[in-house]
């Protein structure tokens, strides 16, 4: 009897030592690439935010010119409003029509191709348009504990879901905001930002984009601003196809000028 369970744990273990061996290579892939790309670009855009009451229109439209890709351009068109339902909080609800933006279904990789990073792997996204909604919510609060006084800290928090391929990202961007003041009037605003982008329903690297944001806004008129903005936005671009992880480290240098108009309208 003793032999005999000998000789079946042995044939037990001859055949499971293979299998166990089998299904851990088999979820190891095959290969991994890793690629990555930097540009330095340059946004213009143009703004509207009225007051209202508790409401702010907004209305938005915005060009990216991508340095390295010449034939590259990001184009947006963006309207709603926001609506103030405490002195703390505002809510807001946009419709929003881009063209030319690049996502990660772009981004063909073919198998056994270089590890050294190539445009080739870029569908040709210019003249593509597609429809969004957005909706977001933000909290601000004043800072009276930080040097020379006049800060606002405020947190957004932005969902958005894509019409054309279903995909759901969410933004969170803390910061905090300086305001210069003249004779009770603000001169200028300060901002430093955070924005961390996270993909709710694609991709393997759920944080895809995060990097530091600065904002300069020069109050010309009460109703006329021009403001400059830095960005150094790194993405992340990762998927599983021919048997292994592909990731792209995408990061920009971003350069932005932008005019935006504050009306108030007595009602």
């Amino acid at each position: 009897m003793t032999d005999f369970l000998n000789r079946l744990r042995s044939r037990i273990s001859f055949f499971f030592v293979p299998v166990a061996v089998l299904m851990v290579c088999s979820a190891i892939p095959a290969f991994s690439w890793e690629y990555s790309e930097f540009s330095i670009d340059t946004d213009f855009r143009m703004a509207m935010m009225a007051t209202a009451g508790r409401w702010n229109p907004f209305f938005e439209a915005r060009g990216t010119y991508h340095g390295d890709e010449p034939a590259f351009f990001y184009n947006n068109l963006t309207a709603g409003t926001y609506i103030k339902v405490a002195p703390w909080l505002k809510l807001g609800v946009f419709y929003r029509f881009q063209g030319s933006a690049r996502h990660l279904e772009d981004w063909v990789v073919v198998d056994n191709a270089s590890p050294t990073p190539d445009e080739q792997y870029w569908n040709d996204s210019s003249g593509r348009y597609e429809h969004l909604v957005l909706a977001d919510a933000t909290p601000r609060f004043l800072l009276p504990w930080m040097p020379g006084g006049n800060w606002v800290g405020a947190v957004k928090v932005r969902y958005s879901f894509n019409f054309r391929n279903g995909g759901q990202t969410l933004l969170l961007r803390p910061g905090v905001t300086w305001v210069m003041m003249r004779e009770r009037e603000p001169v200028l605003n300060l901002s430093l930002q955070y924005p961390l982008y996270f993909a709710l329903n694609f991709g393997e690297a759920p944080l895809y984009g995060y990097g530091p944001y600065m904002t300069a806004l020069w109050h010309l008129k009460e109703w006329l601003k021009l403001e400059g903005t830095v960005q150094y936005l790194n993405k992340t671009y990762a998927k599983w196809e021919h048997g292994g992880l592909w990731t792209l480290h995408s990061r920009h240098l971003v350069v932005g000028i932008g005019i935006v108009f504050t009306p108030v309208f007595g009602f």
